[in-house]
């Protein structure tokens, strides 16, 4: 025999089923295009496995250059943009920039003051106990620390010579030249090397702009080269083929008319509006208000329609 539901069984089974769905909850997480194009796993380790011998390299001669035992390793590699680069920066503290004259492209490292000072001490016969001080490098301390800077530079410079870059130490920016020094938007690929011995701890960061760490990431990992442009081939694809199915405004007239505001003020019913174009004037077909052809006004029955007559060439588009 059939079984039959009654109603006492349907509202149970409508109220189980309801609180089913509503403990079902669903994570949103917003969406930041700044995290697109982040490094991948290969490509970490590929920055890691050449920055960590230089990271050895620096520590060997920067104790050899102040006569100090140093511990240098790297501790972060990440991308991010050059203005959140520097909301993380002190207000005060040194930053030089160099060059990759390969590439023709400028960087840039930057030292705490942590640093700068307890070396500038010990360069100068002292012990290296001393605080940062709370205030810009004099000219001649920054003679002494643009020694550091040299090394820095020299050693990053052998630890990149298997890709065939060269490094050029250029000078040292002043505050207002680090804002200037690229787009607050430039996405850069930052490295921190952690630098301390008895007396000395801070961090060094080196900031790449995109031309040169895209380019020293393709050298580091060819794979990716190939990976990416198939991506951005197959994602043109499906891009063009949504297109196609996309509307765009087309209409038909006549650009570059220009008239003072008084006579179109002054304008009543029944004058005539002088355009000050000849009558035999071509007009344009415009698609999403953007000349595309010059075409004739015609009719289809009772549709209005255009004919096309001719591409505009480049010339004719810039002039307008």
């Amino acid at each position: 025999m059939e079984k039959v539901v009654s109603q006492e069984e349907i509202n149970a089974i409508v109220q189980a089923g309801g609180t089913k769905i509503q403990r079902r909850r669903v994570t949103i997480k917003p969406c930041t295009f700044r995290q697109s194009g982040q490094l991948s796993a290969e490509q970490l380790r590929a920055t890691n496995g050449l920055h960590e011998p230089f990271a050895r390299s620096l520590a060997q001669s920067l104790g050899a250059y102040l006569r100090v035992l140093f511990e240098t390793s790297l501790t972060s590699v990440e991308q991010l943009t050059y203005g959140e680069f520097l909301e993380r920066v002190p207000a005060i503290t040194y930053m030089m920039s160099f060059s990759v004259p390969e590439l023709g492209a400028s960087a840039a490292m930057q030292i705490d003051h942590s640093l700068v000072y307890p070396i500038i001490d010990i360069l100068l016969g002292g012990t290296g106990r001393c605080d940062a001080m709370p205030r810009e490098v004099s000219e001649i301390e920054e003679q002494i620390v643009e020694g550091m800077a040299k090394i820095v530079c020299r050693e990053l410079a052998i630890a990149w010579a298997p890709l065939g870059a060269g490094l050029e130490l250029e000078k040292r920016q002043s505050p207002a030249q680090m804002q200037r020094l690229l787009p607050l938007t430039e996405k850069t690929l930052l490295l921190g090397f952690e630098i301390k011995s008895a007396e000395v701890h801070g961090m060094l960061n080196l900031i790449f702009p995109r031309s040169i760490s895209n380019t020293l990431l393709r050298k580091l990992w060819p794979g990716t080269t190939g990976k990416a442009k198939n991506n951005n081939d197959r994602s043109s694809r499906r891009l063009a083929e949504q297109m196609l199915d996309c509307s765009f405004p087309v209409t038909l007239g006549i650009t570059g008319i220009t008239l003072p505001a008084q006579k179109i003020i002054s304008l009543a019913p029944g004058q005539v509006c002088n355009l000050g174009i000849p009558v035999r004037t071509g007009a344009a077909l415009l698609v999403g208000d953007r000349k595309v052809f010059e075409a004739r006004p015609v009719r289809i029955g009772k549709q209005r329609a255009a004919q096309i007559h001719r591409q505009p060439t480049i010339e004719e588009e810039g002039q307008e």
